[in-house]
């Protein structure tokens, strides 16, 4: 199994060979701790994630791998990814936020997050279609559960499975849905035509399980990410993931502008 945090880390590294050190310092940090409930159609997510600002910003939610924090301001990103945890992988993402990058589609979504949610989950039902375009009855499985992704792949014919980390709502029905528990993600993907991916499987090492199966069994990969938005391109270059609907910070939980980057592969 391909070690993508690995990949990416070395990738990051070895672009960034030649550019100025002073890019990469890191010059601001924030623990952000949320409790958040766009409409009834979603449950309530309760989380806690890093920002870290280079010259880019990047972020990663938080799995309470890394009690560091404000004394690495200063330091250079790079120094931070030697080994995975969640600073690392939101310092290694700020990296990839300051290299050039080449979506084929974006898309900016403005207002507070009530007016933005119907706007974010189309962007990524929509690509979810793309993907499944000519297959009959298919079935999506949903790991990292979304109430509305769940809610509008439902209502656009598509059998819907569902898997989550989260303890409070593993065993509960979102839309009519079973959430089950994430041990049996793995077995879901290798059951579904297309498996709709939470960007915070990378910091629960399970993105490369997922990639893995999915490509034994001809299952198509779609990552939605606000942890690790700025990956999107190298997951599809590299990595194989068919498609990325990426979401640097802020996001739209946010009040304001946020930006959707789309990446195929």
């Amino acid at each position: 199994m391909t070690d993508i945090f690995e990949t990416l880390r070395d990738h990051a590294l070895e672009r960034t060979k030649k550019a100025p050190d002073d890019d990469f310092l890191v010059r601001g940090m924030w623990q952000v701790e949320l409790a958040f409930r766009p409409n009834p159609d979603e449950r309530t997510f309760q989380y806690t994630f890093w920002v870290v600002m280079t010259k880019g910003q990047g972020a990663c939610y938080c799995t309470g791998d890394d009690e560091r924090g404000r004394e690495l301001v200063g330091t250079d990103a790079r120094d931070l990814f030697k080994d995975k945890t969640c600073i690392s992988i939101a310092a290694l993402d700020s990296v990839y936020a300051s290299l050039p990058r080449r979506p084929v589609a974006v898309h900016e979504i403005v207002g507070n997050p009530v007016e933005k949610t119907p706007a974010r989950t189309r962007v990524i039902t929509d690509e979810a279609e793309r993907l499944l375009s000519g297959v009959k009855n298919p079935v999506v499985v949903n790991v990292g559960v979304v109430g509305n992704v769940i809610r509008e792949l439902k209502s656009r014919g598509c059998e819907l499975l569902a898997t989550d980390l989260e303890r409070d709502i593993v065993g509960t029905e979102v839309h009519g849905v079973k959430v089950e528990d994430g041990y049996k993600t793995v077995e879901y993907v290798r059951r579904a035509d297309l498996a709709i991916v939470t960007g915070m499987t990378i910091a629960t090492d399970s993105l490369g399980l997922i990639v893995e199966a999915a490509q034994e069994s001809d299952t198509r990969v779609l990552v939605f990410a606000e942890t690790g938005a700025n990956f999107g391109e190298e997951y599809c270059r590299t990595i194989g993931i068919d498609a990325v609907v990426s979401e640097p910070f802020p996001f739209y939980i946010f009040q304001g502008v946020s930006r959707l980057e789309v990446y195929r592969r």
